[in-house]
């Protein structure tokens, strides 16, 4: 009877959490269709089974909900199963975004959470570490985690203010692709006028910058996070570069059309893969974040202020933002004169990576550095 009552916890704890879920991730990931909470103790080899795989289930929706900003999800998995905050995945494990269709090898929650600079979900988690009993393994892992932000590169600009430095292959690339949209024809119409979809095919040459685009944001097997593009800082390149190309008279764009075309396509995409902390204060407006704001105290509705979701429902689904819209600078889905909307964007993200860089350093950086083991002090 051992079997069954680990089974019935298995259900007592993860039935709002993990039932629910369990059908689709199964099929989705090639297990079995039995339901494991029904499986009878006369069958030890398939309670066993049934054990491990509730526990994978457990575990990869709990790091799906981590990289979607899901906090009701994480504070029941957590709260039913404590140790999944030090769980180490399966080096094999993969964790798809039902958001933003990104595709991690996963990692522990905090650093993956760490790594995509999510602080309302760092703040969230590092509670339940405190709750652990406090052994060396659990505070190196904790420092560890901690230890994996990457710090911006910064220097004075013009005006003795503190400016975020672009990496050079981001600003290369960004400049590569609107030196493509320079160029754009629009042979199939002008998006969005005279009934022309806004989604409309561009030209052969502006296609196949979009697509190499999307497989670098969305590519199709999943990759490590220490090998993925910064989302925020190459969207500041593509902002950076356009702003630039904006104020230059003499060379740039051709016209209003193609400037549209660009926002949209090639901004709307990037702003695709934000994290949902990020995103969610895209939608409140860029505009009107101040660089002292609590970055958790934006509220969860993923939708832009005229009610269209700012993520698209599938990966590869050519509509919404990225393909007929931008989110623009102040929270609404912009398509035509969407590039007026766009060119003081730039300033305004440069704030919101700064706000999140002086939270990490002023609440977490000191962690990391005082929650050291005896054997790793200096």
């Amino acid at each position: 009877m051992a079997g069954n009552r680990r089974i019935s916890k298995l259900n007592d704890r993860a039935y709002d959490v993990l039932k629910k879920s369990q059908s689709d991730y199964l099929k989705t990931n090639g297990f079995f269709s039995t339901d494991i909470f029904s499986i009878s103790s006369d069958a030890p080899n398939q309670v066993r089974a049934a054990i491990e795989i509730a526990n994978r289930v457990t575990f990869a929706i709990f790091l799906q909900a981590v990289i979607d900003d899901d906090v009701e999800t994480v504070k029941k998995c957590l709260d039913a199963e404590p140790d999944l905050i030090s769980g180490q995945p399966d080096k094999n494990l993969v964790i798809e975004s039902k958001l933003t269709w990104q595709k991690f090898y996963a990692e522990t929650a905090l650093t993956m959470a760490v790594k995509r600079k999510q602080i309302k979900m760092i703040e969230l988690l590092l509670p339940y570490y405190d709750k652990l009993p406090q052994t060396e393994d659990i505070i190196k892992a904790k420092t560890e985690a901690l230890s994996a932000w990457v710090f911006y590169e910064t220097q004075k600009n013009a005006e003795g203010v503190d400016e975020i430095i672009i990496p050079q292959e981001y600003a290369a690339y960004a400049q590569s692709l609107i030196d493509v949209f320079q160029e754009e024809t629009f042979p199939n119409g002008d998006p969005g006028v005279n009934g022309i979809p806004l989604n409309v095919a561009l030209s052969e040459k502006t296609e196949c910058a979009l697509e190499s685009l999307f497989n670098i944001l969305l590519p199709k097997k999943a990759v490590k996070l220490d090998d993925y593009i910064d989302p925020e800082l190459f969207l500041l390149a593509l902002y950076k570069t356009y702003d630039d190309d904006h104020d230059n008279n003499d060379e740039g764009f051709e016209n209003w059309e193609q400037r549209d075309a660009f926002c949209i396509r090639m901004i709307g995409l990037a702003q695709s893969v934000l994290p949902p902390e990020t995103t969610n204060i895209f939608c409140s407006g860029l505009y009107f974040f101040e660089e002292n704001t609590k970055i958790s105290a934006h509220t969860n509705s993923l939708k832009l202020r005229n009610g269209k979701a700012f993520y698209r429902p599938s990966r590869d689904v050519r509509s919404g933002l990225g393909f007929e819209y931008v989110c623009d600078n102040g929270g609404y889905a912009g398509n035509r004169d969407a590039a007026f909307e766009i060119a003081f964007s730039r300033r305004d993200l440069e704030k919101i990576c700064r706000a999140k860089t002086t939270s990490f350093r002023k609440y977490y950086a000191t962690i990391a550095a005082t929650a050291k083991p005896p054997s790793l002090r200096k």
